[in-house]
């Protein structure tokens, strides 16, 4: 959902993949090639400085992790830390506490701050609060905010949504509506000269996820394997967690890994910024449609503002300005949350924690 893809030439968290390769990547299963991906790769391609480079990169964007922007001052907090959070939550002097809007990144960092600001601007203005734009580097950190109350709202996957159902952390506000065509499912891509045609086709293989709680690029799959009688851990050679869709369908694309499995939102956004991805990555399977990545708050939010949130985001597509931040996310409009949208995604989480869930490292 929303922009950030490209393959050929890409900035990403103002590094370069290319050289780089996925920094967040963590290897499961064949521990004996280091977790940052394939380090021979690297190093053949970049050479001893560039690895240098691409390390002292990979520390600053560790020492982050998380960055918050503020209209007024732009500063950048780790939420990682405590203080940092009883910060965030501290009116300013002769104001309001600023709300703090989380967006998941199911598109890289960059992609995701350079693409939602302008949503988080609007909503934020709307409801006449400064504006904290939060980004952490997992789903699951995301989560957690909201479990412990540090963010007032949050754009997450389906796949966050539904984990926090029995932990009864968070309730649906709106989702988004999409362009006639365009759903929410998951792709299984693999790069275009392959011969691979189905699940079957790809065990001992490297398969790219996204997330450990990505809808689409994680619970999907492993359902799909499970229903199939395979367990994920040990049906690939290899898995590697990318981080995001867009990193997932650069690695195809560069043969880095024999496979992924993506967001058709995503997926779809990418081909309309490079129509020549298609020359590199095929689609080989997809999956039933699901809920939309939703906007949800915390179960105990303020009413008032929960009322507040939700006419600010459905009213977007009623003036020239919230219509052409919706068109850059590619996005219709905003509706009131439909909690039954969700129950197909919530009953697939539910029969893979029935068959003991996948405990990742």
């Amino acid at each position: 959902m929303g922009r950030g893809c490209a393959v050929a030439h890409s900035a990403v968290d103002g590094y370069d993949w290319g050289l780089l390769g996925p920094w967040r990547v963590r290897g499961v299963g064949d521990m004996s090639v280091p977790e940052v991906g394939t380090a021979h790769w690297v190093r053949d391609t970049i050479g001893p400085l560039g690895v240098c480079v691409a390390l002292a990169a990979l520390g600053v964007a560790v020492l982050h992790g998380v960055l918050v922007w503020s209209a007024a001052r732009e500063p950048y907090i780790d939420l990682g830390r405590r203080s940092a959070a009883a910060t965030a939550d501290r009116a300013p002097a002769g104001g309001e506490a600023p709300l703090r809007f989380a967006v998941a990144a199911m598109v890289s960092a960059e992609a995701t701050f350079s693409t939602y600001q302008q949503l988080v601007h609007r909503i934020c203005r709307d409801v006449g609060r400064r504006q904290a734009f939060v980004l952490r580097p997992s789903y699951a950190e995301v989560r957690r905010d909201i479990e412990e109350g540090n963010v007032d709202l949050a754009l997450v996957c389906t796949g966050t949504y539904v984990h926090s159902l029995d932990r009864q952390s968070a309730r649906l506000l709106v989702q988004p509506e999409f362009e006639a065509g365009l759903e929410y499912r998951s792709l299984l891509i693999v790069p275009a000269g392959s011969s691979r045609s189905g699940w079957e086709d790809l065990r001992g293989r490297v398969m790219a996820f996204t997330d450990r709680e990505s809808n689409t690029g994680c619970l999907v799959p492993c359902s799909a394997l499970a229903e199939r009688g395979y367990d994920p851990k040990t049906f690939f050679r290899r898995i590697i967690f990318t981080g995001s869709h867009d990193r997932s369908i650069r690695a195809v694309a560069r043969e880095v890994v024999d496979a992924a499995s993506v967001d058709a939102l995503v997926w779809e956004s990418c081909l309309r910024q490079d129509a020549t991805l298609a020359r590199h990555v095929k689609v080989i399977w997809r999956s039933e449609a699901f809920g939309p990545p939703p906007v949800v708050v915390p179960l105990k939010q303020d009413e008032g503002l929960v009322r507040s949130l939700r006419e600010a985001f459905v009213a977007l597509d009623r003036d020239a300005e919230g219509r052409a931040i919706l068109a850059g996310l590619g996005i219709r409009r905003f509706v009131p949350a439909r909690p039954e949208d969700y129950r197909t995604a919530a009953e697939l989480f539910q029969r893979m924690q029935d068959r003991g869930g996948v405990q990742w490292p």
